[in-house]
């Protein structure tokens, strides 16, 4: 790693299971300079776990006093790796694995691309599911639905529309460009919001195939038939509230492209459809989905109100 680049990595958590965390953190630990790790309020305080981690020089806890959403959390740990004089982020889920390389070849393919005179937002990693283990692919725009980019072999940088936040490392100095995560979304659509917001200011998004990671989508996973077969990933009932009502609130912004808005308003048809009438708890699903619908009209943000 170049002595003059600092890397900090912000893993946010909300009640994380302490042993895929202490994994999480093995994996990361050798691969950055500092980790933030900002806590949203979980019930348990992870004080003690972190004392238990012993590594003080490279770890701060930080607690949020509540839940205040995923984009509220990721700023936190922006700012002070801001302060603290970090040069790039590295943005990890509370369950995501980086294989050991996968820093080293993230930054390797930023500054490539960087010396090249390509304006870069965020690299990111493919990621395999940990329930069904086959990677990810790279998204680009189409006018009906979102498509897998096809990496040919040799092909060390993908560009993408849009990356998912988990295992996207983001040199400081474009945030100050681009502007920090939209905190009003809460937790659904806070990556796709900063990546389509940076595209609108003329920066771009790469994926990276020989970068690796491991990461869970949703609380689980089933293969069913919907017109194909597919890996569908089921979340808690309040998540299809954030999911469609942050669509609608993201409709509004000047900057959302056109292909992006037909091709979102067709993939909530098809989850409204889909978990309306498939999902375990439909009832529970659809009430939330209902009521997304009415606040995305309503222009409502933030947290869910009880």
């Amino acid at each position: 790693m170049n002595q003059f680049l600092k890397i900090h990595a912000i893993v946010v958590t909300y009640n994380p299971e302490l042993d895929v965390l202490s994994r999480e953190f093995e994996l990361v630990i050798p691969q950055v300079d500092k980790i933030w790790l900002i806590d949203n309020a979980s019930s348990s305080s992870l004080a003690t776990w972190v004392d238990d981690m012993g590594l003080h020089d490279k770890l701060e806890l930080v607690q949020m006093p509540a839940n205040l959403g995923l984009g509220a959390a990721q700023n936190t740990g922006i700012q002070l790796a801001r302060a603290a004089g970090a040069t790039h982020v590295l943005i990890l889920d509370q369950d995501s694995q980086p294989m050991p390389d996968m820093v080293d070849r993230l930054l390797a393919a930023s500054n490539q691309l960087q010396s090249a005179g390509v304006p870069v937002a965020a690299v990111a990693p493919v990621y395999a599911d940990s329930a069904t283990g086959p990677a990810s692919g790279f998204v680009r725009l189409g006018w009906l639905d979102f498509k897998k980019q096809t990496v040919l072999p040799g092909q060390d940088v993908v560009e993408a529309d849009f990356v998912i936040s988990s295992g996207s490392l983001i040199p400081v100095s474009v945030l100050d460009a681009i502007g920090p995560m939209d905190e009003s979304l809460f937790i659904d659509h806070v990556d796709t919001e900063w990546c389509l917001r940076a595209q609108s200011k003329g920066y771009k998004l790469f994926g990276v195939p020989g970068a690796r990671m491991v990461h869970t989508l949703g609380d689980r996973r089933t293969r069913i038939w919907f017109l194909r077969w597919r890996n569908v990933p089921y979340h808690s009932p309040f998540r299809y509230y954030y999911i469609l009502r942050n669509s609608l609130l993201m409709q509004r912004r000047p900057y959302m492209p056109l292909k992006w808005r037909v091709a979102e308003f067709i993939r909530c048809v098809r989850v409204f459809c889909f978990y309306g009438l498939f999902a375990p708890q439909r009832g529970a699903c659809l009430r939330m989905m209902l009521r997304g619908i009415a606040d995305g009209l309503r222009g409502v943000s933030g947290p869910m109100k009880v």
